[in-house]
């Protein structure tokens, strides 16, 4: 435990009277978090959690590494944010990192504010460039809340916060959930669920990209490699652009720099956000090829995109990644946590997904029928979750996923630490069912 702010309970009252959380939360949250190291934060009651959840996919490195918060702070006595039209030193330099990790395919990069609208840039980008407007984007994909990027995510639930109809412009195309695939299980996948591919993007001639994560992080999907293979080669065979959506996936979160890496991908337009500025601010990133780049008019720069303070901080972040070997840690965390969860031989887990530290825990009230396991349980689970010290969200198409994106630098310990945890909390849901 730490030291309980002897404010805590007036700073809880000013959050629900002077704060605006336009969406529900479970019991026990917002939590206000008062400190914060590694994988652990701790509240202003002083309670310690382990966050799974990395500030919300954004502490790859852990809460404030020394290294990110020394590098922030040199640069607020330097330079804190001038014009998009003009730049700093992080900027560039980062700019110049990314280029350099990234796909050899991508070869410019242009930063605004967060992942949202570094995704709306990125359909601006395909637009301009192919003169087409309608764009694919794969079932239970997620691409951001604003307007722009609502029109590319598949959740009905996300698009109803508009307000408004969206435009017809954009349409779904299939995605592969293996765990629950009609066709059969995965050793006899012949990639049934691409057979209607074709003909909806033959159906669509005005298609500019398509748009996805590669690794879906809503449920943890990653398709096999035959199912990237054929995607790719229909979207080439009719000069369709790919746009990877990198914003959770990237900067080591699946066990590689980019999700991309793992089928040998090679996006025309590639996007990041979330942790690419080490927790410092927001940083958003649109990258793309020298032609498409050639072809991008924003209209006007992003006020305090490319923020000079948040780029040391991503500079600082992707030192960390590669001198302290996060991703190789990732790698075989993801690996650990996979064996560890199915060592419970719980009869409500269904599946296990991990690419590196991005996937989760489905579960199920029965293994055999995979039955999704209901609102009332899962809101058990995770509430009780909650009171034991462990932060997470709840993901998936069916609202059954344990969505687990800790820290790239989590150690088995902590892993051992929730799943004891969790072994006790399904136990108790169960017994209380």
């Amino acid at each position: 435990m730490g030291e309980p702010n002897p404010d805590a309970d007036a700073i809880e009252a000013a959050d629900l009277k002077y704060v605006m959380r336009p969406w529900t939360h479970p019991k026990g949250e917002p939590v206000i978090i008062a400190k914060a190291k590694g994988c652990v934060v701790t509240d202003v009651h002083g309670k310690d959690y382990l966050d799974l959840t990395a500030g919300y996919f954004v502490n790859n490195a852990g809460h404030c590494h020394p290294k990110i918060a020394e590098a922030a702070a040199r640069q607020v006595h330097e330079v804190l944010q001038v014009s998009g039209k003009h730049g700093s030193v992080p900027m560039v330099r980062l700019a110049e990192k990314l280029i350099t990790l990234a796909p050899k395919t991508v070869h410019k990069a242009f930063f605004s504010t967060g992942g949202s609208e570094a995704n709306e840039f990125a359909l601006k980008m395909a637009r301009q460039f192919k003169k087409k407007a309608d764009i694919a984007y794969l079932e239970n994909g997620y691409h951001g809340l604003t307007l722009g990027s609502l029109e590319v995510t598949a959740s009905e639930k996300y698009r109803e916060s508009a307000g408004k109809p969206l435009g017809t412009d954009n349409y779904a195309i299939p995605t592969a959930y293996c765990y629950r695939c009609k066709w059969g299980p995965n050793t006899t996948c012949k990639t049934e669920c691409l057979d209607s591919l074709g003909a909806k993007l033959d159906a669509r001639p005005n298609t500019a990209a398509i748009i996805a994560e590669i690794v879906q992080a809503v449920g943890g999907l990653a398709p096999p490699q035959k199912w990237w293979d054929r995607v790719d080669r229909e979207r080439k065979q009719r000069g369709i652009l790919l746009i990877a959506d990198e914003i959770q996936t990237g900067l080591g979160r699946t066990g590689k720099m980019f999700a991309v890496e793992h089928y040998g991908l090679e996006p025309d337009i590639m996007t990041g956000g979330k942790g690419l500025c080490g927790g410092v601010g927001s940083l958003g990133l649109s990258a793309a090829s020298d032609e498409i780049s050639k072809a991008f008019f924003g209209g006007t720069t992003p006020t305090n995109g490319g923020n000079a303070v948040s780029c040391a901080g991503g500079l600082a972040m992707l030192e960390v990644i590669l001198e302290e070997k996060l991703i190789e840690n990732c790698a075989k965390m993801g690996r650990y946590f996979t064996e560890a969860a199915w060592a419970l031989k719980d009869p409500w887990i269904g599946d296990v997904r991990f690419t590196g530290l991005l996937g989760g825990i489905e579960l199920v009230r029965q293994r055999e029928s995979k039955d999704v396991l209901g609102k009332a349980e899962m809101s058990a689970v995770k509430d009780a979750l909650h009171d034991a010290g462990m932060l997470i969200t709840i993901s998936g198409l069916h609202g059954n996923v344990l969505r687990l994106q800790p820290p790239l630098s989590i150690t088995s310990a902590q892993i051992d630490q929730f799943l004891a945890a969790l072994r006790k909390v399904l136990n108790s849901v169960r017994g209380a069912g």
